[in-house]
């Protein structure tokens, strides 16, 4: 792999990366269809370097043409001579082996990490425990047969799914004493993950990115990916969970962190926000297939034509090799000159004119002098020097300082990249612990102006009520003092009153007639009272 492949390599991965990143933005109006879109992307990625390698080629002249070869020849004896030291330059490995080592490096990096995150996903699987009761129980009630392998990992933070065909479902210690309806809204999101293939595609999306490591917009494609991904199963979810529920289980996962080698409910916290906006959205966009298909489609027909082209050198004039002579003795001979061109054929006689005779042809140039010895290569050097037995001391001493002096400068560049890269790692986690702090707050004054927002209908709703039952209440009094006034009207009556002792007198109760004569007109005072209460109440109500 040379250095213009990786160039080749790097222009057209950012064409096909960028063109995906781009429709993903324009046409996917969900996150599933996004979700597709960015698939058909990293599918054109991996497709690229087998066009270019089995493909058509279209070269493109765009890289000037090669230097001319300069032939160096040794002529003559050097034979051995005291006190004389010939040294000679190093020849370096070119660029082209520069780049095919490095990117090499950064493919085994991305991979390697990538693979021992697998084998650490099977220990973690296989060395796990069964499940609590609550979690399968969800679990029977959400997925049909065949069922994801459910089990309890000491290994993990956060709940995780990953594997082809039914998969496996991880779950953490601390989430195995949330209750069922959490449990819930964790497996749905799980078995969204694994219904939609998203494991796989999270596997080629990985191979990609050890293809074209050096390419910014590759990684970006890959985190993008993967957080529409979760966009995506969260949508899936909602289908089986209600949406308040799975939304405070994402609040509360949000702070965890999300693993390399699978795929987890506890995402990026940068888009927490973005997707409890979506989760709590009533009515999604619909879906546009056709439009995500054709997307689809123009991706890969944009890979195939750009891998067949291929950048190539301009040809160069053709020109006979430098030759230089190193060394002393005699030049061997010259070429000899190219033979002189043949005379043109005689014109056809005319009557009556005889032209004149052509010219002979020029003699061919002599033969240029052979050049002075020695010359000396351009690339090549021969140093010559008396060496003393001081200034060979002197020469040790000072190589010897040099190597000191470079040993410790060595040194000190390590310590200051080690100190650079600590001091860079606890700002990325004062940052990133800054953000979760953020979005948990940002997150809870949501829930705490939803729950204002429930208070407030509450209590308007009590205030109707209320209403309500003053203008009842206002009802009741007025037919308490109708039936008051009718009452005072009877004890006006000699013979009601008589009656009314007698029932009294019954009962063990003693009341006399003049009693009850003054009872009458307070009744009527009371009847008044009563009303006039009754009219306040029903304006109170009103107001």
């Amino acid at each position: 792999m040379s250095a213009i492949l990786i160039g080749s390599l790097l222009a057209k991965s950012s064409i096909v990366a960028g063109a995906g990143l781009i429709a993903a933005r324009l046409v996917g109006r969900r996150a599933i269809d996004r979700v597709d879109v960015l698939r058909a992307a990293v599918i054109a990625l991996l497709v690229l370097p087998l066009l270019m390698a089995f493909g058509p080629a279209l070269q493109w002249a765009l890289l000037p043409p090669p230097e001319p070869v300069i032939a160096a020849v040794w002529q003559g004896a050097a034979p051995p001579v005291g006190g004389v030291t010939v040294t000679g330059s190093v020849v370096w490995p070119g660029w082209g082996v520069a780049a095919a080592v490095a990117w090499l490096f950064g493919a085994v990096i991305v991979a390697g990490r990538f693979g021992l995150g697998v084998a650490a996903l099977m220990v973690w699987t296989g060395e796990g425990r069964a499940a609590p009761a609550a979690w399968r129980r969800a679990l029977e009630r959400l997925a049909p047969q065949p069922r994801p392998r459910l089990v309890e990992s000491d290994r993990i933070v956060s709940p995780l799914s990953w594997g082809l065909r039914s998969g496996a479902i991880l779950i953490d210690p601390a989430s195995r004493e949330r209750d069922e309806v959490a449990a819930s809204a964790i497996l749905a999101h799980e078995l969204a993950h694994l219904r939609r293939r998203d494991w796989l595609f999270l596997l080629l999306s990985r191979l990609a990115l050890a293809l074209f490591w050096f390419n910014p917009l590759v990684w970006m494609l890959h985190r993008t990916l993967s957080e529409q991904a979760e966009e995506a199963a969260d949508a899936v979810a909602l289908e089986s969970v209600d949406r308040q529920a799975y939304a405070r289980t994402l609040v509360r996962l949000a702070s965890q962190p999300s693993p390399v080698a699978a795929t987890a409910m506890a995402a990026d916290v940068r888009t927490l926000k973005t997707r409890i906006a979506a989760i709590m959205t009533d009515h999604p966009a619909p879906r546009r297939r056709l439009a995500v298909a054709l997307t689809a489609l123009g991706l890969v027909a944009v890979a195939t034509p750009l891998a067949a082209v291929e950048i190539a050198s301009q040809v160069a004039p053709q020109a006979e090799p430098e030759i230089i002579y190193l060394g002393d003795g005699e030049a061997p001979p010259m070429p000899p000159a190219p033979p002189a061109p043949p005379a043109p054929p005689p014109a056809p006689a005319l009557v009556g004119f005889a032209p004149p005779a052509p010219p002979a042809p020029p003699a061919p140039p002599p033969a240029p002098p052979a050049p002075p010895a020695p010359l000396f290569h351009r690339t090549s050097h021969v140093i010559v020097q008396e060496a003393t037995p001081e200034t060979r001391r002197r020469a040790a001493e000072a190589r010897a300082h040099g190597e000191e002096a470079r040993r410790r400068g060595e040194e000190a560049r390590r310590h200051a990249e080690s100190a650079a890269a600590d001091a860079r790692r606890r700002g990325d986690e004062a940052r990133a612990h800054g953000e979760r702090m953020r979005v948990h707050a940002e997150a809870m004054g949501e829930h705490a102006r939803v729950l204002a927002a429930r208070a407030q209908q509450d209590a308007q709703r009590h205030m109707v009520e209320a209403r309500v039952q003053m203008r009842n209440g206002a009802e009741q009094m007025r037919k308490g003092a109708d039936q008051m006034r009718v009452e005072s009207v009877r004890l006006r009556d000699p013979a009601y009153r008589a009656e009314q002792i007698v029932k009294n007198r019954e009962r063990g109760n003693e009341v006399t007639d003049a009693e009850l004569a003054a009872l009458a007109p307070r009744l009527a005072q009371q009847a008044d009272d009563l009303e006039r209460q009754a009219d306040d109440l029903a304006r109170q109500s009103e107001d």
